[in-house]
Parts: structure tokens; sequence; C-alpha cells
């Protein structure tokens, strides 16, 4: 039985095209806040296990529609929310403790083609009606369920 979790953001994701040239201080705020945004609209949603394959859907509703390489880009900042943090092997003594995916949610084990296969729409619409729905539906394959 497959498991499908839909959620929707009250508003369009940022696009790179508006997101570049920002200081990496004002870059981690917006992802912190994307993070937020994702957490208060789907938190409650949140499997007790992460999908080990899944086929994510995001659909960008607008008023203009952007380009592909645009509107696939951008949507990279809302997919790292929905993978699963993990603690990289610390390679000297000392260092810090570093995290791989440290804003993630844990919806999805990993947004690497073998975790995930993705696909992004740009919807067009009207200004009262703008949003982004993301759909994550489990892949089950003979691999994963054996």
């Amino acid at each position: 039985m497959t498991r499908t979790i839909s959620f929707t953001l009250p508003a369009p994701f940022p696009l790179v095209n508006r997101t570049t040239g920002y200081s990496h201080f004002t870059a981690a705020r917006q992802k912190n806040q994307m993070q937020r945004q994702v957490a208060a609209a789907a938190y409650h949603l949140r499997p007790s296990l992460p999908f080990e394959r899944a086929h994510v859907l995001i659909e960008r509703h607008s008023v203009g529609t952007p380009d592909t390489d645009n509107l696939w880009g951008s949507a990279k900042r809302l997919l790292d929310c929905l993978t699963t943090p993990a603690l990289l092997n610390v390679r000297k003594e000392g260092a810090r403790q570093r995290t791989k995916n440290k804003r993630g949610l844990g919806f999805i084990v990993d947004d690497a083609p073998r975790h995930l296969t993705l696909e992004v729409r740009g919807v067009k619409c009207r200004l009262c009606e703008q949003k982004t729905v993301v759909t994550i539906t489990e892949i089950m394959s003979a691999e994963v369920a054996a």
C-alpha cells in the first residue's frame, strides 16, 4: 500500500532569480524561513520513518510561469526541507560535527536519484490563487519491500 502526503504552502516558492546575490546570512535566513513554512504546513503529516523511495510533485501556482531551469533550480530549497538530516563523518580529531541536510524535516531519506523522482510544474493562476502544492508519494519496489 503506497502512502501519500500532500500539503499546501500559502505562497509560491521563491525563484532563483530573486534569491541570488544575497549575503550568506540573508540566504540562510531565507532557507530557515522555508523550513518553518513547511513545518507549519505539514509537520503533523510527517511519517514515523522517512520514505526510502518517493515521487515528489511540486506545483508552483503563480501569476507568471517561469522558465524551466529557473523553476527546477528554485525547487531545491523546498526539496532540502523534505530530506532527513544525517551526521557526517568527522575526519580530524577535534573537528566540529557537521550535518547533511540540517534543515530537513524527515519526509524522505535523501534527494539523491536512487531515493527520489522529482517533478516540478509551473501553473499559471490569478493573483489571489497563488500557492505551492507539494505531493509526496511513496514508491514501493520489490527491493525495498523485501
